[in-house]
């Protein structure tokens, strides 16, 4: 793979010339305006705009177990869908997609919802009268929890799980279909992959289902194996029911493929259609199996972390082992505006802290002020510098006086984990292990080693200690969940536990002086890190005895401490990892085209598509771009890398692969500002590109942008790296969910007028 990066540009580019470059692709003179029977269009998706109405999808399970986001009133699409397609009819869009709730239309197996499938028939006969044609995604990243039950909990990888999703197909078309004039079957199949494999740098999956904690490599590529078959299948299925009833139904999928240089992609995709299943096995192996570099400065780092997803992208976390909350500290003879997201004085943050780094998200009005010390932070706010100092309570609650009031704000718990170097995997087992028997109670009396811990350090307090088990999957749907083993059963993936046990002793990252947490009295450390620390080295030691070596770490210093010492080349270790795997490949459109071998996609499958659909968001034509890949697999959009040209390349080749199909862009779009792009601009050059596949007589027939409002992304906290809308709606800040313009909705109402970038 090293040999694939000799014709990149291999100088290092920031975000500025990042920019520049990219704006020099985007040569609208060159390009003639797209023809007039172009359609332009934008999208939503059930799970991410519909109200929570306490019918779950695997998505609600999914955010609840893991401590996610969940999506609460959303964007309110269910009612406020006419206003929606007002917006998108008012734009000029002559194309709408939306994503139907599986759950809603069949809460149980073999019930159907007539007075969902109305609601459904109402939305598209809106989008109808608005003069618009319709996408309808069938299966949007999301399904029902009895789907995932079925087969034992297989749900996916049920044997009946094609024609379970072929009978739903039939029920849709046969109460919808008359207004449906394109279905997209499963939304980015490809991605639903991750739901059952992850790489060495990932605590856990990043979609679900997820399988147990300790699955190992040979378990998560049996269900890979078994998945990709089963999806080709239930799509084929599910064409053939739609066109049984509707004929003139159009069909496909839209799986989201990186851009990558052309050269890169088709050396790629040749190697995925070559594949043979022990090949694919071996290819799996670097990305499961990458090997740590060694530990960093500390084994582990307990000392008040965060779990962020920013973090999540630098170290390997544990289960949570306590729940901060966030709050605010203002002086008592003052009321402070509600909600506080509309405040325009001065909020008060540590550097180093997740708050810190939050903060301008819950407070978007606010000028944040960042202190090296919390002390430094009341300080200011004694002397009316500033107007509140946000932090976890944990931090605040020592300076809470009678002339100074804290407060909690309403914002999910900030669960507190253990972080350890990237690539640990049998130490984080370990640790995940012993955190389990740190918080499991006697039966007989009711009390566990965390309990006692907190009592010490919090006497009176009282509670149950946070139960994120597993790096929770809801694989579990169905059935029972194993236990881990003991720690002394946990095999080994790399050196880390090894390295440990040879030393004799486990060097832990502590921050002192948090009453309760980590405190140092008679040269001793005290509070339910230090307990927790003592515990974890037993295990892991094989002794009641412990040695442990304390290293007092400043805020800045948790994470950096606890990651490798070779952690430059991370980036580099990623992006190799995803490029050497088949997940890299386009290998839904292989298979479509009978470039798979038939163990992958069945012979059946082949050509069951009446047009080529694509989703593209991110790509790389540089090293320093291809560094910053892994970024979008880690949910950090802002930083993922931008690649406007990839686009025009994978057009031609999907048009040379599907000479007689139409193709359809089904998702494009952009967070606020990614590496260093804002949307508007993000949306002039992708749109530039696909003008030029046009004029080449590339079959491009639509272009929908993702999406028509912000929406709750799949768990992630709503701020500038994950808010795709070209109508922006302050979700967490804004009670009426008011639909407000923005320059990139004006700059899409633009290009559509003028048909060109």
């Amino acid at each position: 793979m090293l040999a694939y990066l000799g014709p990149f540009k291999v100088r290092d580019l920031n975000s500025t010339e990042i920019k520049v470059t990219l704006r020099a692709l985007g040569k609208k003179a060159t390009h003639p305006a797209l023809p007039p029977d172009f359609l332009f269009g934008v999208a939503t998706a059930d799970h991410q705009c519909e109200a929570y109405n306490g019918q779950d999808d695997i998505r609600d399970v999914w955010e609840r177990v893991r401590e996610m986001q969940p999506r609460l009133r959303a964007t309110e699409f269910w009612t406020r869908y006419p206003e929606d397609v007002r917006l998108a009819q008012g734009l000029g869009c002559k194309v709408f997609r939306l994503s139907l709730s599986w759950a809603r239309l069949e809460p149980t197996r073999g019930a159907w919802d007539a007075a969902t499938a109305q609601h459904y028939r109402d939305v598209l006969k809106c989008i109808r009268a608005a003069e618009m044609k319709t996408v309808v995604t069938l299966h949007h990243n999301t399904w029902p929890v009895h789907v995932q039950a079925a087969g034992k909990g297989a749900g996916m990888l049920d044997d009946d799980f094609p024609a379970c999703f072929a009978e739903y197909a039939r029920n849709v078309a046969r109460d919808l279909g008359d207004l449906i004039d394109y279905y997209v079957t499963i939304n980015e199949p490809n991605q639903l992959v991750y739901g059952y494999i992850k790489a060495w740098w990932m605590r856990s999956y990043a979609m679900p289902p997820g399988l147990e904690p300790l699955a190992s490599e040979q378990d998560q590529m049996s269900k890979v194996l078994t998945l990709i078959p089963n999806l080709f299948r239930a799509h084929a299925l599910a064409k053939t029911a739609i066109q049984n009833l509707r004929p003139a139904s159009m069909v496909g999928s839209n799986p989201l493929v990186l851009g990558l240089p052309r050269f890169l992609r088709r050396l790629v995709d040749f190697w995925a259609a070559r594949v043979t299943s022990p090949n694919l096995r071996l290819q799996h192996k670097m990305f499961w199996q990458e090997q740590a570099f060694g530990l960093g400065r500390v084994d582990l780092s307990i000392a008040q972390l965060t779990l962020t997803p920013e973090r999540a992208g630098k170290v390997l976390f544990s289960e949570s082992y306590f729940a901060a909350h966030l709050c605010l500290l203002y002086m008592a003879d003052r009321s402070l505006p509600q909600p506080p997201a509309s405040w325009q004085g001065r909020i008060g943050v540590t550097v180093g802290t997740a708050p810190a780094d939050e903060a301008a998200s819950y407070f978007p009005k606010a000028t944040v002020e960042r202190y090296s010390q919390t002390a430094d932070a009341v300080a200011a706010l004694r002397r009316r510098e500033i107007d509140a100092v946000f932090d976890d309570d944990v931090f605040l609650r020592p300076f809470a006086a009678p002339d100074l009031r804290l407060d909690a704000i309403p914002a999910p718990d900030q669960p507190f984990a253990i972080a350890m170097a990237l690539g640990s995997r049998s130490l984080l087992n370990a640790v995940d292990s012993a955190l389990r028997q740190f918080k499991r109670r006697d039966p007989v009396t009711n009390q566990s080693p965390w309990d006692a811990a907190m009592s010490a350090a919090f006497p009176g307090a009282h509670g149950d200690p946070p139960n994120l088990y597993n790096r929770k999957t809801v694989a579990n749907v169905g059935r029972s969940t194993a236990p881990l083993p003991p720690v002394s059963q946990i095999a080994g993936m790399d050196g880390a536990l090894d390295a440990i046990r040879r030393r004799g002793e486990l060097r832990v990252g502590i921050h002192p002086g948090v009453p309760g947490l980590c405190m140092e009295e008679a040269g001793e450390f005290v509070g339910l890190e230090p307990a927790l620390t003592r515990y974890i080295a037993g295990q892991i030691l094989g002794t009641a005895t412990p040695h442990v070596e304390f290293v007092a770490l400043d805020l800045g210093e948790r994470v950096t401490a606890s990651r490798s010492q070779l952690w430059f080349l991370e980036p580099l270790r990623k992006t190799l990892s995803m490029l050497t795997t088949i997940a890299a490949a386009d290998w839904w459109h292989l298979g479509m085209a009978g470039k798979l071998p038939k163990f992958l996609c069945p012979p059946e499958c082949v050509g069951k598509l009446d047009f080529v659909g694509i989703d593209y968001y991110w790509g790389f034509d540089s090293v320093a771009a291809a560094l910053r890949l892994p970024n979008a697999m880690n949910f950090q959009y802002a930083g993922a890398p931008v690649f406007p040209g990839g686009l025009y390349d994978l057009l031609v080749i999907e048009h040379e692969r599907f000479p007689d199909k139409p193709i359809l862009v089904i998702e494009n779009g952009c967070v606020t500002v990614a590496s260093g792009m804002e949307r508007a601009d993000y949306l002039s050059y992708h749109v530039a590109e696909l003008q030029r596949a046009v004029r080449e007589r590339v079959p491009v027939r639509a272009y929908l942008c993702w999406s028509i409002t912000s929406n709750r992304e799949w768990g992630l906290r709503f701020n500038d790296n994950s808010d795709f809308g070209l109508y922006h709606i302050a979700l967490d800040a804004d009670p009426s969910l008011t639909r407000d313009s923005t320059p990139a909705s004006a700059r899409y109402g633009e290009i559509i007028s003028g048909r060109s970038a």
